[in-house]
């Protein structure tokens, strides 16, 4: 078959990670696999690696530019016309939208979009909501199929007209990966081999939390005995350092910044946290059930698919920094439980969300 994977973004958060892993195994299965995507991050440069060929779109971004999106929708339907694939499988709200019009347009039989997270989730106006629900509507209407990352996610939209039969789960898979040591870890991030860790690997965006880890931290760590490590870079990196100084802990909260193949470093950390207000199936947490960690997250999206809270790691409700504190604290005091929950999340990721599931899943759609 002759696939193309489309996203708006070429930086690598989840969505970027998923179109990369895809295209990776989809074309080791001998298809011809071709990316169409904006900018030149790091999504871009692991798919030369892989040598996959990518179709930059000139200027597209995440944001609506009706002017300039113009001559961006152009040449992705002139890109299409030309490469005429038996499937496109799309991702991202705005690749979505001038996909699947371009898909549309020039009959292309296999139209696959998969939703990573509803938008209509986060903290937004009503009127926001209502619009942005309107056009994911459409959006699940006018594909042939849509793969929602969660049971949670298609139990949010399968009550809307005419989609029920257009919408499949499949989960994010994980292959397996080598991580550095713990001390190895802490060296690269400059951390002491005895110090009390608690980290994240979160972009630095309002819908991930972290203004509700920030407030959890000051009376978690009142007595500084550990600290603090956000791996990532985003928006909100200035507001959440002016937060950490305005509440006192600036020197025991480490933003990482952006580092590439973070998850290396998790043995760094004793605790995983992922306060998120909005979530698909989050492969961080994945990837820290694989590196063995006790995790602690909100109740939001797939999470509670990956976490049985009390099993294999604690959930907490979202926005809830009292109940983020009181689980820090009964992991810190709790080494026993730590390796209990972090053993048993391991062993369900490894059972259930292996790559090789995902993929062999989402090819049977094509």
């Amino acid at each position: 078959m002759k696939v193309i994977y489309g996203i708006t973004k070429s930086n690598f958060g989840g969505a970027q990670r998923y179109v990369f892993e895809l295209a990776r195994e989809t074309k080791s299965l001998g298809h011809d696999v071709s990316v169409l995507c904006g900018g030149d991050g790091t999504l871009v440069k692991k798919l030369n690696e892989e040598n996959i060929r990518v179709i930059s779109i000139p200027g597209f971004g995440r944001d609506m530019d009706l002017l300039n999106d113009a001559p961006r929708l152009w040449f992705i339907i002139k890109t299409l016309y030309k490469e005429r694939p038996d499937v496109l499988h799309i991702n991202s709200a705005k690749m979505g939208g001038a996909g699947i019009f371009s898909g549309r347009l020039l009959g292309i039989k296999n139209i696959i979009f998969t939703a990573h997270g509803w938008a209509f989730n986060e903290p937004r106006p009503l009127w926001q909501k209502l619009l942005i629900k309107f056009f994911s509507w459409l959006t699940i209407l006018s594909a042939h199929k849509t793969i929602c990352v969660s049971e949670d996610m298609k139990k949010d939209v399968e009550g809307w007209p005419f989609i029920k039969n257009k919408l499949f789960i499949v989960r994010n898979g994980l292959k397996p990966f080598n991580l550095l040591s713990r001390d190895e870890s802490r060296e690269k991030l400059r951390l002491t081999p005895d110090e009390f860790i608690v980290g994240t690997i979160a972009e630095l965006h309002k819908v991930k939390g972290l203004d509700i880890l920030l407030k959890a931290w000051v009376k978690f760590n009142k007595n500084k005995v550990a600290k603090l490590v956000i791996i990532s870079d985003g928006e909100e990196k200035n507001n959440l350092i002016k937060m950490a100084q305005s509440l006192g802990i600036s020197d025991t909260v480490v933003f990482a910044g952006f580092i590439e193949e973070a998850r290396f470093l998790l043995q760094a950390f004793d605790i995983f946290v992922l306060p998120s207000r909005k979530e698909g199936l989050p492969y961080v947490l994945l990837e820290a059930g694989f590196a063995g960690l006790p995790v602690i997250a909100s109740k939001v999206g797939g999470i509670p698919e990956i976490i049985d809270s009390g099993i294999n790691g604690i959930l907490v409700n979202k926005e809830d920094n009292e109940a983020l504190f009181s689980s820090l604290i009964l992991l810190k005091e709790d080494a026993k439980l730590q390796r209990r929950l972090g053993s048993a999340l391991k062993e369900k990721i490894e059972k259930e969300f292996s790559l090789e599931k995902m993929v062999r899943e989402t090819l049977a759609l094509y």
